[in-house]
Formats: C-alpha cells, sequence, structure tokens
C-alpha cells in the first residue's frame, strides 16, 4: 500500500509489497548538509521501537476499520510510520509531540530514535534469504525553499532517504515521483502523486515497501478448489481455496483461531486470524493491541498438527491517512504545525496518503506499499487435544510479521477475498 504525505496530505496502498512514503514541503532551498555522529541503538531501544510501531499498528488499523466498516483493507504501518517519522526531524512544540503520542515514541530522542529506525530498516534490507524485502525512501523539494540542511542530513544519514530538487509546477514532476515508486515497488504502486501536488507543495516525502516471499511449505495447486465465503447479511461466493494438511505454528485464542505460515527463512510469517462464527474482524481487533500481541497473542502460538483452507485473495487498496492520524490525536501537524525545523518558512502536513497491494496464492506472496506526505505553505491458551481445523469462510484479518525486527509490516481485513477478481 502506498502511502503519502504531503505536508498537507497523505496515502497509503498495499499489495503483498510494500511501497513507499512521500513528503512535500511548500518552500525549501537545499543549501548544504551537515556532518552527524552516528551511534547505534541499544537492543532495549530496538525493542521499543518495535512495541511503538506495532502499538501504532493496531491502533491505524482500527481507525481505518472504524470508518470503513465491512470493506476489504490493506495497509503497511511500517510505511506509515517511517514516513511520519521522517517529518518528526522537522517537527517541534505541540506538532512533534502529537506525532510522537500517536507514533508511541514519546519518551525517546530524536537522535535515539533515528538510530534506531536506521538499525530497523537495515536488518529488514538484509535478511540474506531468498524472500524479496526491500525498504526505500525519498525527499522531494522545490528549488525556491530554504531547507534546513540538518533535516536533510537526518533522513539521509538514518533513512537512507535520496534527495532531490524537482520543479513541482512541471505536470512531469508527478511522472518522476510516480516513476520512482514503480521502480522501488516492481510495478506494483504507481500514480502515488497523482492529484496531491498543488501550486503550494513544497517537500514531497515518500516511502515504499516491497515483499515477495515463497512459503517454506507451498500449497499444492492440485488441492486448491473452490469453496463457499461466508459474506456479510448472510450472503455467500464461491472462492479458489487453497488447502494444507501438516504441522502449523497454531493458536487457539478466546473467540478466534489463529495460524503463521511461515515464508523461506523463516523469519517472515503470515498470521491468519479466524474469528468464532458469531464474533467479527472488529470484534476481535478490538480486543488486541501492540501490547497484547507482544505479550499474549504471539507467544501463544505452538506447534499443531491440524488442517489449514485459506482463500486465495489479491488486494488493492488506497486510503486518505489525514482523518485517521487526526482522530488517533495528530491535530496540529494538520493545521498550525511547527515545522520550524524543516524551514523558517510556515509549512504544514496538507497530505497524507498510501496505496497498498497484496497476493496471496499457493507459492507464497506479494506485497508492496507506498507512502507518501507532502508539506504545504500557509496560503496462553490449552493445545486442544485432537487435530484442528481451521477453514478460513469467513472474513477474517491478517497481518505479515518480522521476527527479528518484530515488526508488523502488513495488515489487512479481507471480507471478500474475490472482490478484486470480480472487478
Amino acid at each position: 500500500m502506498k502511502a503519502i504525505i504531503p505536508i498537507m496530505a497523505l496515502a497509503a496502498p498495499v499489495m503483498d509489497l510494500i511501497r513507499n512514503f512521500i513528503l512535500r514541503v511548500t518552500t525549501l532551498a537545499l543549501v548544504g548538509l551537515v556532518s552527524l555522529t552516528v551511534k547505534g541503538a541499544t537492543v532495549e531501544e530496538q525493542q521499543k521501537l518495535a512495541a511503538a510501531n506495532n502499538g501504532f499498528a493496531f491502533r491505524l488499523l482500527k481507525e481505518i476499520s472504524r470508518c470503513e466498516p465491512g470493506k476489504n483493507i490493506f495497509i503497511s504501518p511500517y510505511s506509515a510510520a517511517t514516513v511520519l517519522q521522517m517529518v518528526c526531524n522537522g517537527a517541534e512544540g505541540q506538532t512533534r509531540r502529537e506525532m510522537q503520542r500517536v507514533l508511541g515514541t514519546t519518551g525517546f530522542s530524536q537522535d535515539a530514535l533515528n538510530a534506531v529506525c536506521r538499525e530497523c530498516q537495515n536488518s529488514l534490507d538484509n535478511q540474506g534469504t531468498n524472500v524479496l524485502l526491500a525498504v526505500a525512501n525519498s525527499i522531494w523539494y522545490r528549488h525556491s525553499i530554504a531547507v534546513k540542511p540538518e533535516f536533510m542530513s537526518r533522513n539521509q544519514q538514518f533513512f537512507s532517504a535520496t534527495v532531490q530538487g524537482l520543479n513541482f509546477d512541471d505536470p512531469r514532476s508527478v511522472e518522476i515521483i510516480n516513476g520512482w515508486a514503480s521502480e522501488k515497488t516492481q510495478g506494483k504502486i504507481s500514480k502515488v502523486a497523482d492529484g496531491i501536488i498543488d501550486p503550494m507543495t513544497q517537500l514531497f516525502l515518500a516511502n515504499a515497501v516491497c515483499f515477495k516471499g515463497k512459503w517454506l511449505e507451498p500449497f499444492k495447486a492440485k488441492e486448491t478448489r473452490d469453496r463457499p465465503f461466508q459474506l456479510n447479511q448472510g450472503r455467500q461466493v464461491k472462492v479458489p481455496m487453497m488447502e494444507q494438511m501438516r504441522t502449523f505454528t497454531y493458536r487457539k485464542g478466546t473467540g478466534y483461531q489463529a495460524v503463521r505460515l511461515a515464508y523461506e527463512g523463516w523469519q517472515l510469517g503470515l498470521y491468519i486470524f479466524l474469528p468464532d462464527p458469531k464474533s467479527s474482524p472488529e470484534n476481535l481487533l478490538g480486543t488486541m493491541s501492540g501490547e497484547t500481541w507482544q505479550k499474549v497473542t504471539e507467544p501463544g502460538f505452538g506447534e499443531r498438527e491440524g488442517t489449514v483452507a485459506l482463500p486465495k485473495f489479491k488486494l488493492e487498496y488506497g486510503v486518505e491517512l489525514k482523518k485517521p492520524l487526526m482522530a488517533m490525536g495528530m491535530i496540529a501537524a494538520f493545521g498550525k504545525a511547527d515545522l520550524s525545523r524543516i524551514s523558517d518558512d510556515p509549512l504544514f502536513v496538507s497530505a497524507v496518503r498510501q496505496r497498498a497491494f497484496v497476493e496471496v496464492n499457493e507459492e507464497g506472496t506479494e506485497a508492496a506499499a507506498v507512502t507518501a506526505a507532502t508539506v504545504n505553505s500557509y496560503g496462553i491458551v490449552t493445545d486442544p487435544p485432537k487435530p484442528f481445523q481451521m477453514i478460513v469462510d469467513r472474513p477474517f484479518f491478517f497481518l505479515i510479521h518480522d521476527t527479528v525486527t518484530h515488526t508488523i509490516l502488513f495488515m489487512g481485513v479481507v471480507y471478500d477475498p474475490g472482490a478484486s477478481s470480480r472487478g
């Protein structure tokens, strides 16, 4: 899912490959770079960031789900958090405090936060497996704006952001940014900049995440067959459903079943959460948080024999994140913002957008997301005694998680797995 943050607007899409975040500012002129001392992050700081990112992930998905009940959703909370953390390098006062509260990073110094974000990104980029997981950041700025060199330098050193001046008045600027998003997500996400750049745009920040992984134990195509899937209001539809019978990493929680499907290398895995028949994804999400995930849910999985039937699905999703973020408490950034560490010119976040894509089939998963921001100027349960059955034939939610950084990279809710294929 792509997310874009014009320091005035934000949007996000996903597709089994995580895309990019983009931020734009209204008036910015790059004058030089500052030399910074780079220190490594401690293990404790890495754990704190993982807890913050996962807490943000659950809160964001809940808020979007509340605004779009009954709809398929797919986002990259990691992508969204990354682009917002880049923006936070330019924030001060109430604007920064609100951003930190929403992101869960209150208590981090900016230098410590930058360092741990760099460690997390480096770990994700260097998996050393057959899984493709790539993260990229970029900043485009208007030539006429006087951007403070420390803001650019911090995002270059800690987020490996590429920096480029751009004439936002030229229609080709949209093509340039869209081309970058498409390249970084292997063609899964484009048009991330459409309709988000205007004459007041000074800075455009973007993050892209791209993921492609094959199952450690692939499903056999010959075992896939059409099965009924229960939709809302008692309706049902037939969808291609994959099936396996083996030992799984499984959990029977209160009101749900869940299973982890590992990708090659085992480090990354897809978690499927199936609410009980009388429950729903909304009810289940309401009981979960970053803290319960870390202390109860993830540690509660164990090895069990059983059968899993899972629908194949493909989702393309885009969302404007301004309203959800404001509902979560990030208000000042979109109004009378203090972004004085970016430039002395008065600036504000005009938009945050994410676009994302995901596809799950017998071989594995592809997902991608891009998040962009523009900046404008004013103007433990006992295991069952017998093999389980988990037939995912009703709405469910899922996430893709990295066991080394303990980061949730993607999340989604599926009400109709065949919606995309039926148009």
